[in-house]
């Protein structure tokens, strides 16, 4: 029996019949005999449909569920993706006295280690290890372990507690903020703000599959990245969890798009919408970031003149297209496409390969890879097996 084609038969005669024989007669009088009901609807005799659509008349109506808020959703995870910002920005003077490659383990392991607490658990030791294995060259020009040590695990405990939630970041934020705005002089009060935020990651129940791990492996690691070849575009990443939105709104519309509908064509149709939606604002970033990566090279003679102007621009447009892999490799998590979130993440980090300058290659690659993910993700987002 076809539930769709039912529920069609009783929205037609939902008024106008009071039993079973006077909806039967109503279908026989629309053409509707034993063949067709045997064929059409899966029943053996018109009566027996009569009975499947007296049963679905009978029902009290579905009430279908609505989305589940996001922008509160939206607020916090980009409140927390902004906390290790915060704390880089009040502690830039620490960071800057260590190697680059310091900071960029703690938050590759970090982003890993926020999909469960056993990740969060395996990623410290291995961050403390290697500050303390790892040549002088690699710890920073000052060679000083202990505050390598301490830049490594704070970053780590701020990166991995992502996952936590927003109560454990308000320490970290207080700390933060009384820095920034010269309040206090004691740095040493990072690491006590951040442990908490540790300490909410590995309280976390969720254990997130292998290749979720991977693809955040990939998206950290394009991260850093886009910071190695954008050094000052730091300010520029505030706006990178904007796009934080439109995946919450999408998750939100997800998780209710199943159940909202009886109906399978309405269902397509509320799959299709959602879609359409989505995929309609992950483009204007990729032509937005594309246009700043042409115009890099056709500044106005008064713009060009001006030392770093190009790779101002640049900057600009890795941010740009950083914020939008970072929302695709998202999108195609969620509707349980990590082995290709994992590709899309890796795609950009062929500039590494790339000779000549970084930054250019960076934006190409980004750019590239942004084109050939949000044809991934439409395919996925469109695709109703997905929900």
């Amino acid at each position: 029996m076809s539930e769709s084609t039912v529920a069609e038969l009783a929205k037609r005669f939902e008024r106008g019949v009071s039993d079973v024989d006077e909806l039967v007669a109503a279908l026989e009088a629309a053409g509707i005999n034993d063949r067709v009901a045997a064929r059409r609807y899966g029943q053996p005799t018109v009566f027996a449909l009569g009975e499947a659509v007296l049963a679905r008349l009978e029902q009290p109506p579905a009430r279908a569920p609505r989305p589940k808020p996001y922008v509160w959703a939206a607020l916090r995870r980009s409140a927390l993706l902004l906390t290790p910002v915060a704390c880089a920005l009040a502690a830039a003077d620490e960071v800057a006295r260590v190697g680059w490659a310091v900071p960029a383990l703690a938050a590759v392991l970090g982003w890993a280690a926020a999909r469960g607490r056993v990740y969060a658990a395996a990623g410290a030791p291995l961050v403390a290890t290697a500050c303390a294995l790892a040549p002088a060259s690699v710890v920073g020009p000052a060679g000083d372990r202990g505050l390598a040590l301490a830049v490594g695990l704070t970053g780590y405990a701020l990166v991995a507690g992502l996952g936590a939630g927003l109560r454990w970041a308000v320490p970290a934020w207080v700390a933060a903020g009384a820095l920034l705005a010269g309040a206090g002089d004691r740095v040493e009060v990072l690491p006590l703000a951040a442990a908490p935020m540790l300490a909410g990651a590995l309280l976390v129940r969720e254990r997130a599959p292998v290749t979720g791990v991977v693809a955040a492996l990939g998206q950290g690691a394009l991260a850093v990245l886009v910071w190695r070849a954008a050094p000052d575009a730091a300010v520029l990443a505030l706006g990178v969890p904007l796009l934080v939105f439109v995946v919450c709104w999408h998750e939100a519309r997800a998780a209710t798009a199943a159940d909202a509908h009886d109906d399978l064509r309405a269902f397509h149709r509320e799959v299709r919408d959602l879609g359409t939606v989505t995929v309609g604002a992950l483009v204007p970033p990729l032509v937005a970031g594309v246009a700043l990566g042409a115009a890099a090279y056709r500044l106005p003679y008064q713009i060009s003149g001006h030392p770093g102007a190009r790779g101002l621009v640049l900057s600009g447009a890795a941010v740009l297209l950083l914020g939008g892999v970072l929302a695709l490799t998202a999108l195609l998590v969620a509707r349980a496409r990590p082995v290709v979130a994992a590709v899309v993440a890796a795609g950009p980090l062929s500039a590494l390969a790339a000779g000549g300058t970084l930054l250019p290659a960076t934006v190409a690659a980004l750019a590239v890879t942004y084109l050939v993910g949000l044809m991934l993700a439409a395919h996925a987002v469109f695709d109703p097996e997905r929900y």
